[in-house]
């Protein structure tokens, strides 16, 4: 039977998916979007439905069921590729019959997503994460907090903070003081956001210094594959802040394996993605957050042999047992240029690995896909116009790394 992705969103996240799921045998995804987006434009592996129907569950549910009557027959596939689609597949998994695969987790996972509850249920776990003070509606900034400012400022909900914009909004806040602090925490407020905020110890790393790791967990909620990666660049753009631009596949360390245990004791299914960082002076691992999805770099784990998408195939299509895999082949993906990706790293051990990786013929490009841009000239003047604006934003920008 027939298996055809349903990929909602239009950005790198469903790039990559879509691109896992050429190289695992299936040539086109449906990529389902509110407009449309560059990065998945004139793909041979994409196809684009863009529709203001989107913006609601129930205009989702209509158009996906319309999409996919088009299809009779065929195993319909629905993957999110944002939180707020990711959030949406999880609680509207019974408005689909048996014909839909849905690699989602159940919807009690959600609280997850939270990022003060995820924080709450990491100090139950013993596992490390910043000092942090939990600020709920009507709170204000305590005048004494267990570390030392600037901290860091961030929604506990970022699907919900989105929906309420205001002018200067950004994804992440580093406040100097409690009164800055409590003058971002009002404009937030103010806009229409009512979630708990999370204030938060910063710890000055370098771009380097941030890790992630992406796990696959099967429909008997057994973890079969894990990738961890060191992000040697990340964007830095208000609402792109922490974006993955660049990313080395290392072997797991132990809290990793906290984090598995973890998600097998939940009864996790589908992806998981958590953001990591390392103490510059301690070398301790933090954990930050976890997304109840793959991540925007997801195709990091297809360079490091562990696809997606085959994976979602093997498990929720031909019912196989996946046996546990961890992505251990070194391999250096990058979404921006090489060229800037190196001149950002300035440990010169770090930058000596990706060049040999380069040279080894292991430096996978996110948008370079050789399949992508054969005879394929509009894809190409894409990739072109996009890196030539990386590489002239790249001139303008201090080292990061």
């Amino acid at each position: 039977m027939e298996a055809i992705p349903f990929l909602l969103g239009g950005d790198l996240n469903c790039y990559g998916m879509a691109a896992a799921f050429y190289e695992a045998g299936i040539p086109r995804s449906y990529a389902l979007g509110r407009y449309r987006l560059g990065v998945t434009s004139f793909s041979r592996f994409v196809r684009p439905v863009i529709d203001e129907r989107m913006n609601t569950d129930g205009g989702r549910i209509q158009l996906i069921r319309e999409l996919a009557a088009r299809h009779p027959g065929s195993r319909p596939i629905l993957i999110g590729c944002t939180d707020e689609y990711a959030s949406f597949l999880i609680r509207s998994q019974r408005s689909f019959d048996e014909r839909y695969i849905i690699p989602s987790p159940p919807a009690y996972t959600l609280k997850y997503a939270d990022k003060a509850r995820f924080f709450e249920e990491m100090v139950r776990r013993q596992i490390a994460s910043p000092r942090t003070v939990l600020l709920n509606d009507g709170d204000s900034v305590p005048e004494s907090v267990p570390f030392l400012y600037p901290a860091v400022l961030k929604p506990a909900s970022s699907e919900q903070y989105w929906h309420h914009p205001f002018e200067g909004m950004k994804k992440v806040w580093f406040p100097r003081d409690s009164h800055e602090a409590e003058a971002i925490l009002a404009r937030m407020r103010g806009a229409g956001y009512h979630g708990t905020v999370l204030l938060q110890e910063r710890i000055p790393v370098a771009d380097t210094d941030n890790y992630v790791l992406t796990a696959y967990c099967d429909r008997f909620a057994s973890v079969r594959t894990a990738v961890f990666g060191r992000v040697l660049l990340e964007e830095h753009t208000p609402r792109g802040l922490g974006n993955h631009a660049a990313i080395l596949t290392e072997p797991m360390p132990m809290v990793c394996r906290q984090l598995l245990t973890f998600l097998e004791a939940i009864g996790y299914r589908g992806f998981a993605n958590f953001d990591l960082l390392r103490h510059p002076k301690s070398g301790e691992l933090f954990v930050l957050e976890m997304n109840l999805r793959q991540g925007r770099s997801n195709h990091y784990m297809t360079a490091a042999g562990c696809n997606p998408a085959a994976l979602v195939l093997a498990d929720r299509v031909l019912g196989e047992t996946l046996p546990y895999t961890e992505g251990t082949l070194p391999v250096l993906w990058h979404s921006v240029p090489l060229g800037v990706l190196y001149s950002q790293i300035r440990d010169r051990e770090l930058l000596a690995r990706c060049r040999e990786l380069e040279r080894a013929g292991r430096a996978v490009s996110a948008l370079g896909l050789r399949t992508d841009l054969w005879h394929n000239p509009l894809r190409r003047l894409f990739v072109w116009e996009h890196e030539r604006r990386i590489r002239r934003r790249a001139r303008l920008a201090p080292v990061r790394g």
